[in-house]
């Protein structure tokens, strides 16, 4: 017997109360009887053994009505053993590896538990003299090579639901040259697990199959800030509701004791919301979390943020004309410190000294630039690109690589642009077709994100999310387009300032490793699970902190930076694999059940111990 919510358990001890009052009863105060009522003692103690066997009887009725309440609580279930698993298993002995899918899907429709009840019936039916290894999907070893008689359930048992995503196909693939059979028990999920289909190795896969066609939940997919504006804070949250029906959830909002509670309408696919909080105060940190739903761990996602000072900004350039417009526009806003400078004179400065950077028009991007940007970048800068030329000499073609210019053809117009990017929320599409464009760099990227593009499908705007850059494809002068005529132009470059700006590293997933400039040889780690004293290391002459135990969800405090830790809420997609069998592939559907959940018994027990407890008072 198990129990789904074991931590009721510990209440256990409460059964004694009973027995603790009955025994106190007997101190008590002496009592002096005049000799009218010995008659009437007499005539008591007649009756004192019925008295003293009832006494008995409730003190036993009480302490099993309190813990047949707390066992009821704690839901109790019986596993079944009847697996068809058990047919396949080999009669000789033989190497034995069994994965166990830990990964946080296992949580729903209770399969995690399932799983561990077919790890143990496989365990028991195994040839004695076969040698088991047992790996978790979240990278764990927990058995090698041992044998079944030495594998206690108890091991199996204590086994917990890791928040990691599952890394099925990296421990199958180090094990390619296993000489045995492999056991994979799993909710088959298809974002994991698609690689299935064509992966090939020398061993039989057996696939023990838990999952449902048919399951409801809703998560947290994807947070982003958009804007801090007058001690508020904009930021966007995105769903999905994973059912084909319509759903009312409960969402929470928490920042210290602020607390906001929203009601959500929730159509089956995606949606985003925005919302707003009060910045209260520089460094803030909260959580959002949804109520009332199946999966528990995709209902939670973490965040932290910064404010920082007035940002420095840097505008290299080779022509004045190229800045025209932005010294108009930067010379209304204050919010920000700007510099320009020569793109001659670069050589001479430190980049890291300027949060943001646009690089505009350039003629080249020699080997010294191209060193200069990517140390900027690979330490958190951020970069702008502007273009005006096709770049002949370009060292950053791991990047992109531009093809020519496309011009003297009349003018486009732009087309397509990312409306759920950060950057356009609120806009309008209809103010994005109004300038017209006469050049553009005809750009290839690699690995970029489209972000606008032309009505000829050439790229305007692109997003290279690795290395916090963005290119624009067009310069902003008039005999490149009327752009900064319009209105759309302020609006637009401040906003890519601010999504930039923002856009901070200090939200990790579950498993990440946290890499933060500390410096101080020694600092102290706060997480969720404990508190550990780490070391950091030197690193091109700067202090560098890797913390490598991002196991749970949460806000982190590094010394005194804090990050945020949450999960994949891609592991909160149970949609199933579809499967075929193939020569080095068997797929085992199992319906294991918890045969059943006792709870009514251990409920009906309560009440029956009440109702005897009555009808001896009456007596």
């Amino acid at each position: 017997m198990k129990f789904l919510s074991p931590f009721f358990l510990y209440l256990l001890p409460l059964a004694i109360i009973p027995f603790i009052i009955h025994f106190l009863s007997f101190f008590r105060l002496k009592k002096i009887d005049f000799s009218s009522v010995f008659f009437l003692i007499d005539l008591k103690k007649e009756k004192f053994n019925f008295y003293r066997l009832r006494d008995i009887f409730l003190l036993i009725l009480r302490t099993l009505f309190i813990a047949f309440l707390i066992l009821s609580i704690g839901r109790p279930i019986f596993l079944s053993e009847k697996l068809s698993i058990l047919k396949f298993l080999p009669l000789k002995a033989k190497p034995i590896i069994l994965i166990l899918d830990d990964s946080y899907s296992m949580e729903y429709d209770n399969n995690f538990e399932k799983a561990k009840m077919v790890l143990k019936t496989i365990i028991r039916h195994l040839n004695k003299n076969s040698e088991i290894t047992l790996f978790l999907t979240s990278k764990r070893k927990i058995v090698e090579m041992k044998k079944p008689i030495v594998i206690p359930d108890s091991l199996i048992d204590n086994l917990k639901i890791s928040h990691k995503k599952a890394y099925a196909q990296e421990i199958l693939k180090d094990i390619k040259d296993f000489d045995g059979e492999v056991y994979l028990v799993t909710d088959l999920q298809e974002n994991t697990y698609s690689f299935l289909k064509d992966f090939k190795s020398n061993f039989l896969i057996n696939i023990i199959d838990l999952g449902k066609e048919k399951f409801e939940n809703i998560g947290i997919v994807d947070f982003c800030w958009l804007a801090e504006r007058e001690e508020k804070l904009d930021f966007q949250i995105e769903l999905i509701n994973y059912t084909s029906q319509e759903k009312e959830i409960p969402l929470n909002i928490q920042v210290g004791d602020f607390k906001i509670r929203n009601f959500l309408i929730l159509p089956p696919g995606k949606k985003k919301f925005q919302f707003t909080i009060p910045k209260i105060a520089e460094r803030i940190s909260g959580k959002i979390y949804l109520e009332d739903e199946n999966l528990k761990k995709d209902n939670f996602y973490y965040f932290v943020y910064q404010s920082k000072d007035r940002s420095s900004i840097l505008f290299l350039y080779e022509n004045e004309t190229d800045i025209f417009y932005f010294k108009k526009f930067f010379s209304l806003i204050k919010d920000y410190q700007i510099t320009y400078l020569p793109l001659k004179e670069s050589k001479r400065i430190s980049f890291f000294s300027y949060s943001l950077i646009f690089l505009i028009n350039p003629s080249q991007i020699d080997q010294f630039l191209e060193w200069q940007l990517e140390n900027y970048l690979k330490s958190g800068g951020k970069l702008i690109l502007i273009l005006g030329k096709d770049l002949k000499e370009n060292k950053f073609q791991k990047i992109f690589e531009t093809k020519g210019m496309w011009e003297n053809k009349g003018f486009v117009t732009i087309e397509e642009i990312a409306e759920e990017h950060p950057i356009f929320l609120g806009f309008k599409k209809e103010i994005f077709k109004e300038p017209k464009f006469y050049k553009i760099v005809n750009l290839q990227g690699k690995n970029l994100r489209v972000l606008i593009r032309f009505n000829n499908q050439l790229p305007f705007l692109l997003e290279d999310t690795l290395n916090n850059l963005m290119i624009f494809t067009s310069n902003f002068t008039s005999d490149f387009t009327d752009m900064p005529i319009k209105a759309i132009f302020p609006p637009l470059i401040f906003r890519t300032i601010k999504y930039l700006g923002i856009k901070e590293k200090n939200n990790f997933l579950v498993g990440d490793t946290i890499s933060l400039n500390i410096n101080l040889p020694k600092v102290k780690v706060v997480t969720p699970f404990g508190e550990f004293l780490e070391e950091t290391f030197l690193e091109k002459g700067t202090r560098i902190l890797k913390f490598y135990r991002t196991e749970e969800p949460g806000i982190y405090q590094i010394g005194e930076k804090i990050v945020a830790v949450n999960v994949l809420g891609e592991e909160g997609n149970l949609k199933k694999l579809t499967l075929k069998e193939k020569e080095n592939l068997k797929i085992i559907k199992e319906k294991p059940k918890l045969t059943s959940e006792i709870t009514p018994l251990f409920l009906f027990l309560t009440f029956l111990a009440f109702f005897i407890e009555i009808v001896l008072l009456m007596f």
